[in-house]
């Protein structure tokens, strides 16, 4: 379910924020391990001599999908910004793009896209 409105978490704590980073740092090796297993279960499958050409798209397809899917839960996941990767901000929710971001890059979009477009249409 999407969330409505702009939401912004933020901990001042510092032993609260190296665990928080921490954390996160974790989740990403995790999702670096899997989707480093798709790319090897791509190549084994595109290696193997006992599968000819359809089962080999078949299962390839397959895995690739799986892959994206993976790819763009973790790229929405509020483990880091989605603009510039990093992990160790507090983040803001923004519910148009259903995407996090640090508050510089939060800002820097507003600003810009104030530019382009009436004010509160992709950055509320």
């Amino acid at each position: 379910m999407r969330k409505k409105e702009k939401r912004l978490i933020t901990l001042k704590d510092p032993r609260l924020r190296k665990i928080r980073t921490e954390l996160r740092n974790l989740l990403c090796k995790a999702f670096e391990l899997h989707y480093s297993r798709y790319i090897k279960e791509m190549d084994t499958v595109r290696h193997d001599e006992s599968l000819n050409y359809a089962e080999k798209k078949e299962k390839n397809l397959r895995i690739y999908f799986e892959s994206e899917k993976l790819k763009l839960h973790f790229s929405r996941s509020v483990v880091h910004c989605s603009l510039c990767g990093r992990r160790d901000l507090d983040l803001v929710y923004n519910p148009v793009l259903n995407a996090w971001y640090c508050e510089p890059c939060y800002t820097f979009n507003q600003q810009c896209q104030h530019k382009l477009h009436p004010p509160g249409i992709y950055y509320p």
